[in-house]
């Protein structure tokens, strides 16, 4: 068991209004919008399942401009990052990082809200991975973005989400000095992106959202 100092757990959010825009062939603005939210109250849920009796003091946050989803944090009890309407994900988590450095965190572990079925025992298995030998911590999508993203505080090297982010955060690792740990679980590399994705849901998650909608 680790016995680090404080973790934060940041989970960048868009407004639901402009989140899943490329479901759109297959859900109604309304549909992407719940989804949005009921994969992110997953995440919460799993999570605190996940680091209920794990070493390091480990705090969960929401980072994000948008009125509802602070109202949604609120309620889940998470602490609150503005962002302040970053322009990219990079800068929401830049954000996030220097908020987290201020506030006395030692590491920062930055996870989606929208993965499609995260487990409790793989995000354990990464929350209480040790950073004390200057190592950054990288578990990849499956098309080579970042699903999950632990480092420590400050963190040495510019966030680079995007396109095959996996191999541009390696190499700032790297350039920054630490050694980065790959670490492809299998429940955190699926995230609800494309029609394609929805797939990858638990059974029955979809129908009970499009009825929950309906009602």
């Amino acid at each position: 068991m680790n016995t680090a100092g404080k973790r934060l757990v940041a989970i960048p959010m868009k407004d639901p209004r402009d989140a899943k825009t490329r479901l759109g062939l297959a859900l109604t603005p309304e549909e992407r919008g719940q989804l949005a939210l009921s994969l992110f109250r997953v995440t919460v849920n799993r999570l605190r399942d996940a680091i209920e009796g794990l070493g390091p003091q480990i705090d969960l946050a929401v980072v994000s401009a948008s009125p509802t989803i602070r109202e949604e944090a609120e309620t889940l009890g998470l602490r609150v990052i503005d962002d302040g309407g970053a322009a990219s994900l990079s800068l929401a988590v830049e954000a996030a990082a220097n908020w987290a450095t201020t506030h006395g965190y030692d590491a920062l572990c930055v996870l989606p809200g929208d993965l499609a079925d995260p487990d409790p025992v793989d995000l354990a298995w990464l929350l209480d991975h040790p950073l004390e030998d200057a190592t950054a911590v990288i578990c990849p999508a499956k098309d080579l973005g970042t699903n999950a993203l632990m480092v420590p505080l400050p963190c040495p090297f510019a966030f680079a989400y995007g396109a095959k982010s996996t191999i541009r955060h390696r190499r700032a690792a790297e350039a920054a000095g630490l050694t980065p740990v790959m670490m492809p679980l299998g429940s955190l590399r699926v995230d609800i992106d494309t029609v394609a994705d929805l797939h990858h849901l638990p059974t029955g998650h979809l129908r009970h959202l499009r009825q929950e909608n309906a009602q």
